[in-house]
């Protein structure tokens, strides 16, 4: 008669409560927390309509409304968002000011109440911050290899609980971001051209991003080719969508609107970025129009510095991955308007750098402090808490870390490039 073998080889657990398993999906939970945690502290704000979703919202609403040809009326979106948000004065309204094509996405959501909408597009939000790393993790083999401590970094990086909360759309752009990245590592770049068409929604994002590829990459006709046609694209359905009136008028409404703001009412001390970091500094005792000038001077100084550093470099695939860390890192920096949710897109280059240190370690001091600028990106909250957060803070760790890619991209003693 045949017994049950009660020998310890025959006692072992199954694959799925393998620690590796295991610690994964502790992260994965423990990142949830932390982003609930924020959205449970914000609740009150998200549904009342102070967060920027209001000015989403109303966008979406004017075009459901069959009112599209007047979505960059002023008077027009005033009325609509005051009728659901506790912003009764003209002081506290958030206008619409995103291109035309960008309602696509938030018509939908005008069919529900304003605090529905807000948390489903809170949820719509959530997964996107996962779906990036998802995407990354072929490419980035080490990253991988410590994927839950990557799945904890996306409940610790402030920028990307802020913008989920607010109701901004630069976890898109994040994602959008990551998807050029993706086909440009894989050959494909016509599609990593249209994937960073679709963020021109951030004028200020795109355009800086585009024209670094254009001049440094080697396959600068196809990304032109993907990014132009799918822009001609974006416009045909906004025209569509709206019509000539509204889609003409878009230009203007963004210009007058800067224009009626300076940077005192813009709250540039809240930038964290070169722009902020400037008038924190001295911004105050220059005219505008001298401070502007100077902004785009120093803005035009690094982008330079950055083609340069990339430019004609013969490099391995990790040296691509560091390469366009850069890109991205210098298109926060030098972007004209850009709030801390607008650092989401830090993430990829912090990833891109996390997987480059831990393939070549920490041998030097500069690499040592790339991974410090790294760290100190993904303790934002820590930071908030201890009272040490702010937008200058934000704006020189993100110098620092673009003056070390610069070294590393360039191929300086010790850096990936010069020892591959």
């Amino acid at each position: 008669m045949a017994t049950l073998s009660s020998s310890p080889s025959n006692l072992s657990f199954p694959r799925i409560f393998s620690l590796r398993r295991v610690l994964i999906g502790f992260a994965v939970i423990t990142s949830l927390l932390l982003h609930f945690n924020v959205a449970w502290m914000l609740r009150g704000q998200i549904a009342t309509g102070v967060t920027d979703f209001s000015a989403f919202y109303t966008g979406g609403k004017i075009v459901v409304s069959g009112n599209g040809s007047n979505l960059y009326d002023l008077a027009t979106q005033e009325r609509v968002e005051g009728a659901f948000t506790v912003r009764k004065h003209s002081a506290g309204f958030l206008p619409y000011n995103h291109a035309p094509f960008e309602t696509v996405l938030l018509a939908p959501l005008a069919a529900f109440p304003f605090s529905t909408a807000a948390w489903i597009w809170w949820a719509c939000n959530l997964p996107l911050g996962y779906l990036v790393l998802f995407l990354l993790c072929p490419h980035l083999p080490h990253l991988n290899n410590h994927l839950g401590l990557a799945i904890l970094g996306l409940g610790f990086f402030f920028p990307l609980l802020l913008a989920e909360c607010q109701g901004q759309d630069s976890v898109l752009t994040l994602l959008l971001f990551t998807v050029c990245f993706v086909n440009l590592a894989r050959g494909r770049a016509w599609i990593a051209g249209s994937a960073l068409a679709l963020t021109t929604y951030k004028p200020q994002l795109a355009i800086v991003m585009i024209a670094i590829l254009a001049v440094t990459s080697k396959r600068r006709w196809r990304i032109l080719a993907g990014f132009f046609q799918t822009c001609f694209g974006l416009a045909a359905l906004s025209i569509g969508l709206l019509g000539w009136r509204a889609c003409a008028a878009y230009p203007a409404f963004v210009r007058s609107f800067a224009a009626g703001f300076d940077d005192a009412k813009a709250r540039t001390d809240l930038m964290p970025n070169l722009r902020g970091l400037m008038y924190s500094t001295f911004g105050s005792r220059l005219s505008h129009s001298a401070f502007v000038l100077t902004v785009l001077a120093v803005s035009a100084l690094f982008v330079l510095v950055a083609v340069w550093a990339s430019r004609g470099k013969t490099v391995t695939a990790q040296g691509m991955h560091l390469q366009f860390a850069l890109a991205v890192t210098v298109t926060e920096i030098v972007a004209y308007h850009g709030f801390l949710h607008d650092m989401t897109i830090l993430l990829l280059p912090l990833y891109l750098v996390w997987n480059s240190l831990a393939e070549t370690g920490l041998d030097t001091w500069k690499r040592r402090l790339l991974a410090t600028c790294v760290l100190l990106f993904f303790c934002g909250p820590l930071l908030l808490i201890a009272g040490l957060q702010s937008p200058q803070l934000d704006a020189c760790v993100a110098i620092v870390l673009f003056a070390l890619l610069c070294w590393e991209v360039r191929g300086g003693e010790g850096s990936v490039i010069a020892s591959s």
